[in-house]
């Protein structure tokens, strides 16, 4: 199953998989994995991709997720202490300056695909349990990762256990508007309703955008269109 899983998102040529989507296969392949397969298979296929179109993933980042905007406010510099939760391969942390960290339940699976830069210290586990000290960073980003988690409420409130008052947290999630039956991957469906349930009272927003969400992958071949919207905000810890 993983073997086509990644065969059907890496080596299919064009054609076949605009049928295949169109008939649905890679949801029903998704829904007979199980959660951890379903991104690793996905990590698997997009690993190569990113190290050839890093500059691509950078163009994405500031034309979608509004990056400069986000170094603006924050003013990174070498001391800042960033963690990306869920940060995958392709994680922001390329991007911006500072002491970096990175957290992913497959860490050890992606170190074996992909050779993280010097100067990333990247962590097996889950934002549900995040294994550092409180308020030990000055800056977090969970970026299109609160949609994949089993509990997106202890995910922030681990987030905020670490993170410093005056941080910042950049969160980036893709709206919905309505409940949707997704796959392993994204066991979560959320409106910009409940992303405010989940922030509660514990931050104030300094930014927020509304963005077509396009999808690194994506954009990286050439896509630019995209019927969903995904909300970017950064947030200061109170």
């Amino acid at each position: 199953m993983k073997k086509l899983m990644i065969f059907l998102q890496g080596k299919t040529p064009g054609p076949v998989k605009a049928l295949l989507s169109f008939l649905g296969i890679h949801k029903f392949i998704s829904k007979l994995m199980g959660k951890q397969t379903a991104e690793l298979a996905f990590q698997t296929a997009w690993a190569k991709k990113f190290r050839e179109n890093k500059h691509k993933v950078l163009e994405y980042w500031e034309q979608y997720r509004f990056l400069e905007k986000i170094k603006t406010i924050v003013n990174f510099h070498e001391d800042t202490k960033v963690l990306d939760v869920g940060c995958g391969i392709s994680t922001v942390l390329h991007f911006v300056n500072g002491e970096k960290y990175g957290i992913d339940p497959l860490a050890e699976s992606y170190k074996e695909l992909y050779d993280y830069p010097d100067g990333m210290n990247i962590q097996k586990a889950g934002g549900e349990d995040i294994p550092f000290a409180d308020e030990f960073f000055d800056v977090v980003f969970c970026s299109n990762v609160i949609d994949h988690v089993t509990d997106p409420e202890k995910v922030i409130d681990h987030i905020v256990r670490v993170l410093k008052k005056n941080g910042f947290f950049i969160l980036t999630v893709e709206l919905f508007e309505k409940k949707a039956q997704r796959d392993a991957a994204h066991p979560q469906s959320l409106n910009k309703t409940d992303v405010m349930k989940l922030l509660h009272d514990q931050f104030e927003v300094v930014f927020e955008k509304e963005s077509p969400w396009i999808g690194m992958r994506r954009y990286v071949r050439g896509g630019i269109r995209s019927k969903k919207n995904e909300l970017i905000m950064t947030l200061r810890r109170v």
